[in-house]
């Protein structure tokens, strides 16, 4: 009785997975409209791509940017092809250690989707090397914070107390 049943539910799970596949097999697809709709998906994301802030856009489309940019200032300071090759090896290499990541290391336009500036990028022309200066003013959290109490042993406590008091007598 128990190998029927078995038996029999066995055959209705090949059913149903046959009747799975089979279903799944007669479903018509539409190529001319798929591929619409994949123009369409990907026109949305390239614009969608376009108004992302700085911090969000890829690396590939960061380095695309950054080439536009270095055409841009090449063109503005006049520099020679040899400095504007270092140009784009030292902004690439800045990507790579993360220099250039946050939207205050770069202004750069979402609308249009250039890069304005690069406001801590310096060019030594003497030396033809550039850097990027950190141009944030940290102040310092220690100076915030109350003054540290002194611990000390009770020998030392009573010397100060005592230097405390001859300071005091003499004023």
């Amino acid at each position: 009785m128990k190998t029927e049943n078995q038996e029999d539910c066995s055959q209705i799970k090949t059913m149903k997975y046959k009747n799975i596949i089979s279903n799944s097999l007669h479903k018509e697809t539409k190529s001319s409209n798929d591929l619409s709709n994949l123009d369409t998906f990907l026109e949305n994301e390239k614009k969608h791509n376009i108004a992302e802030p700085w911090s969000k856009l890829d690396k590939t489309v960061k380095i695309k940017k950054m080439l536009l940019f270095a055409e841009q200032y090449k063109k503005e300071n006049q520099l020679e092809e040899s400095e504007y090759e270092h140009l784009l090896r030292f902004l690439k290499d800045c990507l790579d250690r993360k220099k250039l990541n946050r939207v205050k290391d770069v202004t750069y336009d979402k609308s249009t989707g250039f890069i304005k500036d690069i406001p801590g990028l310096f060019h030594n022309k003497v030396k033809n090397h550039f850097t990027i200066k950190n141009l944030e003013k940290h102040v310092s959290t220690l100076k915030s914070l109350a003054p540290k109490k002194t611990h000390g042993t009770v020998k030392n406590i009573m010397t100060d107390e005592k230097t405390k008091q001859d300071s005091d007598e003499e004023d």
